[in-house]
């Protein structure tokens, strides 16, 4: 790592008397390489990101700075180089950190780029096409691919820390020549060690990040590839897929079966039949919350099975993208046609154990791969747009939920001397992309060829710690996400209007980024028929804590797991707006205006998204304003 050295004196977990311990944030240089170090730089912004709020002190570039008021609960920090008259040159956070373990002297990395561009990292260890990619710790496993000469049976990790790469051991018993890992399966566990499984071998191996190797592979039955595979309370959840593998494709008919494999003891569930048309190959299994969906693939592109653990046989789901991500709140956000097929903008929304929501259409794009942002919206990276502004650039498009809108990015080659100088990868097709613990996305290859090339692309900094996030829904300049649950629930004009179908608040909306145990939520909405509800660390959408207020009930606070926390004063709602807070600290409070209608000694422990819906069947609720800060 090399380049200037910010600076700061931070008081951590000492004592009053005690001398303040000094860091320094260093900027991960790659090279000789001057991105994210942007010319004209006069001033460093820097943000603590902590659990009880969010502190901001701005200092002369180079210069230190006392932040003995930083929060000592602090788990990020943030940082801005600010250029010209106050715009950001570049930006970037650390990797969650322990502020108060903070040793005198530490060199804490940050991976700075301009804002909506890429830097380069390293170089992958050798070059790849279309590797499998998985978060291990704090890095990433990547694995497979084809070469130069090939499919390949190698792997290797990115450390986030330096922004390199370095080769990772396969054992011998997964080593094939001719078919390397395709058909293999990345899963990652809770504990952050990743679960190989299947291929042409049929084999399991886990690796550890700790170690950096991985445990020795053993027989993985029934033997499959092309598969889905997630971690799950009661073990990995694998469904779908083939037999095995021939010429980097399925060797016979798909299957429709799927299993939960027990790590620890070594033991086989059987899950349900997957629909009888929808057996996808190559497929993404992911957990809304409510559900399991296996999608994507190049088995049944467009179709889907959607099943929970308990069910015989899965329900199949059609008319989807190829390329899929999760949103706030458990919806799954399909996109795009397969990278075989003709470009499209198709965009289909899937409800939390609900219906299929079709959306505007989105750019026609092919090749393009879809990461979910830490402020809630999505990112498009890489594909070939109708709309092309500039050859042989990387094509970026970011959809906000909120306004269920498109925004192109376009960022340029820059000269050396520009005040945003990144540099841009060239055209990105099929890349491999995934989201760091920094919020930044890690991008892979995406050339025709194997490469070994690697960027990061910065988004905005709004994340989990974020400290205060206020969402203006019908404001076309708010920066803020504020992402519905169910489409289908969501009118956007005149008005942005949640109504709710049933009792089970299906119509609720997300605020992207803070993810919190303590804090609140304050929305402003009109209310033009029946109840609003304020939601709070919400996990998946069954799990949650929910402030209901109901005219003519009682105010009520409900944890969706487990029942009624506690209960309060009959609600009568004022004259619109009605402005309704939740406060979840050492005790809960919910208000009315000014007035609290509920408060209790109870405490909830979950850490989750918060937001606000329509309460009871037929409730239509337009959001003006919410506000969750900690």
């Amino acid at each position: 790592m090399t380049g200037p050295r910010f600076v700061l004196a931070i008081v951590a977990a000492y004592g009053c008397g005690d001398p303040p311990a000094r860091v320094a944030l260093v900027p991960i240089s790659v090279g000789d390489s001057a991105c994210g170090r942007p010319k004209g730089a006069n001033q460093l912004s820097i943000t603590a990101f902590a659990t009880s709020g969010q502190v901001t002190r701005a200092v002369g570039l180079g210069a230190p700075i006392e932040i003995a008021d930083f929060p000592a609960d602090t788990v990020q920090l943030g940082v801005e180089v600010l250029v010209g008259g106050g715009d950001t040159g570049a930006a970037g956070k650390t990797l969650p950190l322990d502020f108060g373990a903070l040793d005198d002297g530490a060199a804490i990395p940050v991976m700075m780029a301009p804002p909506g561009g890429f830097c380069p990292v390293g170089a992958l260890v050798e070059p790849r096409r279309g590797p499998l990619v998985a978060r291990a710790g704090e890095g990433v496993l990547v694995v497979g691919g084809v070469g130069p000469a090939g499919p390949l049976s190698t792997a290797e990790r990115y450390d986030p820390r330096t922004a390199t790469f370095a080769p990772v051991d396969v054992p011998d018993a997964l080593q094939d020549p001719v078919n390397g890992l395709a058909g293999a399966v990345l899963a990652t566990l809770p504990d952050g060690r990743v679960v190989l499984t299947g291929g042409s071998r049929g084999l399991m191996a886990i690796y550890d990040p700790d170690s950096g190797q991985f445990g020795a592979a053993f027989a993985f039955a029934p033997p499959r590839a092309f598969h889905g595979a997630i971690a799950t309370d009661g073990g990995l959840l694998v469904a779908g897929g083939c037999n095995g593998v021939a010429g980097q494709t399925c060797d016979a008919l798909p299957l429709r079966s799927s299993f939960v494999y027990d790590l620890e003891g070594n033991t086989l569930a059987t899950g349900p039949n997957l629909a009888p048309t929808a057996i996808s190959e190559g497929a993404q299994l992911i957990d809304s919350g409510t559900d399991f969906i296996l999608t994507g693939g190049f088995g049944n592109p467009g179709e889907a099975s959607r099943f929970t653990l308990d069910d015989r046989e899965a329900e199949l789901v059609t008319g989807l993208g190829a390329q899929a991500t999760l949103l706030d709140g458990g919806a799954l956000f399909t996109a795009f046609a397969p990278d075989a097929a003709a470009k499209s903008g198709l965009v289909r929304v899937v409800a939390p154990g609900g219906g299929v929501a079709a959306l505007g259409n989105g750019p026609a794009l092919v090749g393009a791969r879809l990461v979910t942002l830490e402020d809630g919206r999505v990112l498009a990276v890489g594909g070939d747009p109708d709309r092309i502004e500039q050859d042989g650039a990387a094509r970026v498009a970011l959809y906000d939920p909120t306004r269920d809108s498109w925004a192109f990015e376009f960022p340029a080659f820059t000269p050396a001397d520009a005040p945003r100088a990144g540099d841009q990868p060239a055209t990105l097709v099929a890349p491999a992309a995934i989201r760091l613990g920094d919020g930044s996305v890690l991008v892979l290859g995406g050339d025709a060829a194997p490469s070994q090339s690697a960027w990061i692309y910065r988004p905005s900094l709004v994340g989990p710690a974020a400290g205060s996030v206020t969402a203006v829904p019908a404001s076309a300049t708010s920066p803020a996400v504020l992402t519905a649950s169910d489409p289908a629930t969501l009118t956007r004009t005149p008005e942005w209007v949640l109504t709710a179908p049933d009792d089970a608040l299906t119509a609720r909306a997300l605020v992207g980024g803070p993810r919190m145990q303590r804090g609140s939520v304050r929305a402003i909405v009109n209310v033009q028929a029946g109840g609003l509800a304020l939601i709070a660390q919400q996990v998946t959408p069954g799990r949650a804590l929910v402030a209901h207020l109901v005219p003519g009930e009682q105010a009520r606070v409900e944890q969706l797991a487990s029942g009624t926390v506690c209960t309060g004063d009959p609600v009568e709602l004022p004259a619109n707006p009605v402005t309704a807070t939740l406060e979840v600290g050492d005790g809960i409070t919910v208000r009315l205006g000014d007035t609290v209608v509920l408060a209790c000694n109870e405490r909830a422990t979950d850490v989750g998204a918060w937001g606000v819906a329509a309460d009871g069947a037929g409730s239509r609720i337009a959001v003006a304003t919410v506000t969750v800060a900690r």
